[in-house]
């Protein structure tokens, strides 16, 4: 009762202009949270949006042609796949750099079996997929050791893996031109009018988004990236699933080596030279695209269209190459401080 009464003789509900407590809003902070709140939801898709627009206003008659929004999707397709390897890692709260190196030794043994040993276009891939996963789950239980940091192990990794590459191909970095009949239809082979790698990326894509969204890898994989040490306390295998994440972004590595080295029907060294780069661009994409806030599979798919689209209109408009590394550096840059304003939103 004497609660009741202090209530009332604090403040009279009929009185309808009193000072707001301390803690009361401002009057129209909520509108301008609401309106920053959309900014940061849909602003890289935007951007996206109208990037799209300018080379199709400079370039009509190129540009907006449905066969170059289908090449923009065949060149996309590897960086989907290495994303998508690179997200489910990330996921995890780790980094992995090496996939380049193994993407080269994934490339050398596929290309190798087939000049060498004569193995079929079915025995290439298989054995490139192999490699991949194995060299997957070697980076994955050195980094599950937690000796030192995945950057750096990965990184030392990456180093290995491309000098295993040149030495295998011989003389210490060789052209290897002789492939099977038929392996060349793995690339280059069409359905309803699009070349196969992107429907292997469409379908990689979304195995992989059933794998972080409906699994209990998945789960565990994400409650690890949010907090290592309440997942370990609540008893989930962190080496386990660590060692998972890179054997998945492993198996990614084998299927990009397969598709590259169909694509060129040969082995050449340096075959993975520029592939750094644009999956972590995708990637963190992912936490900018539609305020996410974490890594996903579908803000990474998004990503590399947003790079695929990037390069190709400045193809089209006539840039030279370095211009196009330094806007996709550049676009890591401005995703980043994206990503990392959501972050801060956040907490």
């Amino acid at each position: 009762m004497s609660l009741g009464r202090a209530s009332s003789t604090t403040q009279d509900p009929s009185q309808g202009n009193s000072a707001p407590g301390p803690d009361a809003p401002e009057p129209g902070s909520s509108r301008n949270q609401l309106f920053q709140d959309l900014v940061a939801r849909y602003a890289v898709l935007v951007g996206f949006a109208a990037m799209f627009a300018v080379f199709w206003i400079l370039r009509p008659e190129v540009f907006g042609t449905t066969d170059n929004v289908r090449t923009i999707f065949e060149q996309a397709s590897v960086v989907v796949i290495l994303a998508v390897g690179v997200t489910v890692v990330m996921t995890t709260g780790e980094f992995d750099l090496s996939f380049p190196g193994l993407v080269g030794v994934c490339a050398v043994i596929s290309v190798k079996a087939m000049a060498d040993w004569g193995a079929s276009p079915a025995t290439a891939t298989a054995m490139a997929l192999v490699v991949g996963l194995a060299g997957g789950l070697i980076a994955g239980a050195l980094v599950a050791t937690k000796r030192t940091s995945s950057f750096i192990v990965t990184l030392a990794l990456n180093t290995v893996w491309g000098g295993l590459a040149l030495g295998l191909s011989g003389n210490g970095g060789s052209t290897i031109v002789e492939v099977a009949p038929g392996y060349v239809d793995i690339a280059s082979g069409e359905l309803l009018g699009i070349k196969l790698p992107v429907f292997y990326a469409a379908a990689i894509a979304i195995v992989f988004a059933v794998i972080l969204r409906r699994t209990v890898f998945g789960r565990q994989a994400r409650a690890i990236g949010t907090n290592a040490d309440a997942a370990r306390l609540s008893g989930i295998p962190m080496a386990r699933v660590r060692i998972g994440a890179f054997a998945l972004m492993g198996l990614c590595s084998g299927a990009v080596a397969v598709i590259m080295t169909s694509q060129l029907a040969q082995y050449t060294p340096g075959i993975a030279a520029g592939l750094f780069i644009p999956p972590f661009v995708a990637a963190f994409f992912g936490i900018a695209v539609l305020a996410r806030g974490s890594f996903n599979i579908f803000g990474s798919v998004v990503g590399a269209l947003f790079i695929g689209t990037l390069e190709t209109g400045l193809i089209v408009v006539g840039a030279e190459a370095w211009i196009g590394n330094m806007v996709v550096g550049a676009a890591l840059l401005v995703i980043l401080f994206i990503a990392a304003a959501e972050a801060r939103s956040q907490t």
